[in-house]
């Protein structure tokens, strides 16, 4: 009797080992080698396998919004400067596209040439809207670099964004009392070139400046092409972001560059300058802060 409960364990536990042996992983004999989890042909630089829906990404919808519940609202310009680390990740790469990853300014640029983006020249400050133009026409104003081939055709069109300093922002402040929040939606965009000012008769650089617009897009048409391409997020390579997150989020740095006003036609640079450009900047800020206060007041 004894032997047969001898043998009769032994079996047990020889068939236990077997089935736990059976679930350990394939590894490698020698100590830390390459397990089978990582003997796949195909080099990438994850340790993962990436499911990222940038591709077939859909733009954040807007919040249902009628005439009726909105009591208030104000239009703002704000100027997003790219010399700003905050903003580096809408300003670089400059030249071209890295890995299919654009800056701001080059995503713009591909979205007008592909035709799925409509540019329109500046010409209102109220209504940017108005007046259509052509890719060409944009050509002339950022002075891009016309590439022929060996029989004179067209190659390509340099649009190297090293001139571009940073962007015009159109946005709509409003509050909105079915959901009693203070809310804001960007509706125009638009990149700023900005060069020393040049005498045509002396032929030399004056004092000063000039800024140069040379096209207006209209944002919500851009949404889809923002939102399927992907931007560099500094603070974490796992979790991508879209160009329409970095905007609906609002991760950017900006300064308020004009409101609406009863001349309609002036930013805060074309009556003040430096220091004083900052503070007129700050007042239109601490307004828009006491609108919303006092609404929640009383």
């Amino acid at each position: 009797m004894m032997k047969i409960l001898k043998h009769l364990f032994l079996f047990v536990f020889a068939s236990g080992f077997a089935a736990v042996y059976a679930q350990q992983p394939n590894t490698s004999l020698s100590q830390g080698g390459p397990g089978s989890a990582a003997m796949s042909t195909v080099a990438t630089q994850d340790v993962y396998e990436r499911e990222n829906i940038i591709p077939t990404k859909k733009p954040i919808p807007y919040p249902y919004l009628r005439e009726a519940d909105v009591m208030w609202s104000k239009d703002m310009w704000r100027i997003i400067d790219l010399r700003q680390r905050m903003n580096y990740p809408l300003r670089y790469p400059e030249t071209e596209a890295i890995e299919d990853r654009y800056s701001l300014y080059l995503l713009l640029m591909d979205g007008l040439r592909s035709g799925e983006i409509t540019p329109y020249a500046f010409n209102d400050f109220n209504n940017p809207f108005m007046e259509p133009t052509s890719l060409k026409e944009v050509y002339k104003v950022i002075e891009a670099d016309t590439i022929f081939d060996d029989n004179g055709g067209v190659l390509r069109v340099n649009t190297n964004g090293t001139t571009i300093k940073g962007f015009y922002i159109k946005e709509k402040w409003y509050f909105d009392k079915q959901h009693s929040e203070m809310r804001v939606r960007i509706t125009a965009l638009a990149p700023l070139i900005i060069k020393p000012k040049f005498d045509p008769v002396t032929q030399q650089i004056i004092p000063g400046v000039d800024r140069i617009i040379p096209f207006f897009v209209y944002f919500p048409q851009c949404r889809n092409l923002f939102a399927t391409h992907g931007v560099y997020n500094p603070n974490n390579d796992a979790q991508n972001l879209s160009f329409d997150d970095l905007f609906i989020q609002r991760r950017f740095a900006s300064t308020i560059a004009a409101e609406s006003n009863e001349y309609g036609n002036r930013f805060i640079v074309d009556y003040v300058t430096g220091q004083d450009a900052l503070m007129e900047a700050e007042r239109v800020k601490n307004d828009l802060f006491i609108m919303e206060h006092d609404l929640w007041e009383y």
